[in-house]
């Protein structure tokens, strides 16, 4: 009786050194997987940008959808995608909803910067010349307002508002923890790089706001396009 005493209690402690290390494995191929989404639909992206005359796509002006189709951006590149799974984050246990009018359509942020509406009633994306640090702009960002708003499929437009107004700052609308102790951000480039972030949001990396230039940003990733390029943005 006191072997197998001894033989559970050893056991009972490897299980509780070895199911977290199984756990982060687990999440970190869950990021690893994610990553891999974002670059496939960066890359859908990228294919628009080179099919409608360099430009992004575009999204609708004010809260709510276009009347037809292409609903968004994420239905606007399901050509090039043709996969809903792509738009789903592997954390996420709620499978996507193949309705691109809806709240779970996609998982992911689009940078409206790069979205932003000409001033008129047929709004236009940022021409790809535009960009003056495509490697620091972020294209999609993983965020706690994904998907809440029909209409800009899971836009930043929100998260542009967040943060000080002496910085520019916008981390705390950034889901930054959703992969263990970090989150995945994609760039207009069309690379995704994981950046390790914090419970405590105004600790994490820096992400800055469209109107922040890039004297203020750095080398930080940031949602501003150009300098010289005056951005209208509907918030």
């Amino acid at each position: 009786m006191i072997e197998l005493l001894v033989v559970i209690a050893i056991l009972a402690i490897l299980a509780a050194i070895l199911f977290p290390v199984f756990g982060r494995a687990r999440e970190n191929a869950r990021r690893s997987s994610c990553q891999s989404n974002l670059k496939q639909v960066g890359l859908g992206i990228l294919q628009y940008v080179q099919d409608y005359d360099e430009r992004f796509p575009h999204v609708a002006t004010g809260n709510a959808a276009f009347p037809q189709a292409p609903y968004g951006w994420a239905d606007a590149i399901q050509p090039y995608l043709k996969s809903l799974q792509i738009y789903q984050c592997p954390s996420d246990v709620t499978p996507p909803d193949a309705n691109p009018l809806s709240t779970g359509y996609t998982d992911y942020a689009y940078n409206l910067g790069l979205a932003r509406g000409s001033g008129g009633t047929t709004p236009v994306g940022v021409n790809q010349s535009q960009l003056d640090q495509a490697t620091l702009t972020v294209l999609f960002c993983e965020t706690k307002l994904a998907g809440s708003t029909p209409g800009y499929f899971g836009t930043a437009y929100s998260a542009q508002r967040g943060g000080s107004s002496t910085d520019f700052a916008i981390t705390p609308d950034i889901a930054w923890t959703v992969h263990l102790d970090g989150s995945n951000l994609s760039f207009a480039d069309g690379h995704v790089k994981w950046y390790k972030g914090t419970p405590n949001v105004q600790q994490s990396p820096k992400v800055y706001a469209v109107n922040a230039p890039f004297s203020t940003s750095g080398q930080n990733p940031t949602f501003h396009v150009s300098d010289g390029v005056t951005t209208a943005i509907v918030y």
